[in-house]
């Protein structure tokens, strides 16, 4: 039983991340980092308090842009490697767990994708571990 459907809906998922992570670092960082040049008409002190907050908010997007690129470089890794005829019950809980989380991150495309290649690989596993042992002779 091949796994085209669960790669498919992994690797767009997982492009979908790299450019989500992308457009945070590029995008949302250079807009906080142009939000932080627009102090001047304010005392010494606080500016460098608003530079300082600008800064830890433009740390915060690029690292979060990066997590979000790391996974999504991970996840095609991992859809390259889903073995057809094989039960994978680790990635299957994986991309579940996945999904959920990117929920609380309130990626919904990710989590509609993750979710549904989850649930598809866990459905085809109980079909694959079916056929392999229909196909083992009885002693």
């Amino acid at each position: 039983m091949n796994r085209k459907l669960e790669r498919k809906l992994i690797i767009i998922g997982s492009a979908w991340q790299m450019l989500s992570g992308l457009l945070t670092i590029f995008v949302y960082g250079s807009y906080i980092k142009s939000q932080s040049n627009g102090i001047h008409e304010t005392q010494f002190a606080q500016m460098k308090a608003m530079e300082s907050l600008f800064g830890s908010l433009y740390s915060f997007a690029v690292t979060f842009g990066l997590f979000f690129v790391a996974i999504g470089l991970l996840n095609l890794y991992l859809a390259r490697n889903f073995k057809d005829d094989k039960v994978e019950v680790k990635l299957s809980f994986w991309f579940i767990l996945l999904g959920a989380a990117s929920y609380f991150f309130m990626d919904f495309l990710s989590t509609v994708l993750f979710l549904s290649g989850g649930i598809l690989a866990l459905a085809k596993n109980k079909t694959i571990s079916k056929l392999h042992s229909q196909a083992e002779p009885t002693h």
